[in-house]
């Protein structure tokens, strides 16, 4: 029993650089999550410093909160939030065979799936951090939006 033959052609040129353009936008999704944690790094770290200039404004030279459990609980997810935004951030090691095409592509996908996953905790927690002590604020202060 004869094999069946099949007949082939080479890629054509826009073959060619369509995979050449996936196979870089699946390499690229880890930088464009660093990019994207960077930007929220910077974002978390300003809000605190642009927080503390609103209450300043608002309340006059006596601008000064009372501790209480709310504030603390909002610090604590606001760190949070910068910790898990530097740990998607930082590269981590992997092992893998650059001999075997599926544990590279893997590698790409683990890399950036993880990162994804801290940048979206880190996001919750943000947003969490910054609606508790909004709500705290304007309570304790009696201002109204």
């Amino acid at each position: 029993m004869q094999q069946p033959i099949f007949k082939t052609k080479p890629l054509s040129t826009i073959e060619k650089k369509l995979q050449e353009k996936f196979a870089e936008d699946i390499a690229n999704q880890g930088a464009l999550m660093d990019s994207m944690g960077r930007g929220l790094l910077s974002l978390e770290l300003a809000m605190v410093g642009i927080y503390a200039t609103v209450l300043k404004l608002i309340s006059g030279d006596g601008a000064v909160m009372q501790g209480s459990v709310a504030i603390g609980i909002s610090f604590f997810l606001w760190f949070m939030a910068v910790v898990a935004t530097v740990l998607a951030i930082f590269p981590e090691k992997y092992e893998i065979d650059i001999t075997k095409m599926d544990e590279i592509k893997g590698y790409f996908h683990k890399s950036a799936k993880r990162k994804a996953t801290m940048l979206i905790g880190s996001v919750f927690l943000f947003l969490r951090c910054k609606s508790r002590r909004c709500d705290h604020v304007t309570r304790q202060m009696n201002v109204r939006f």
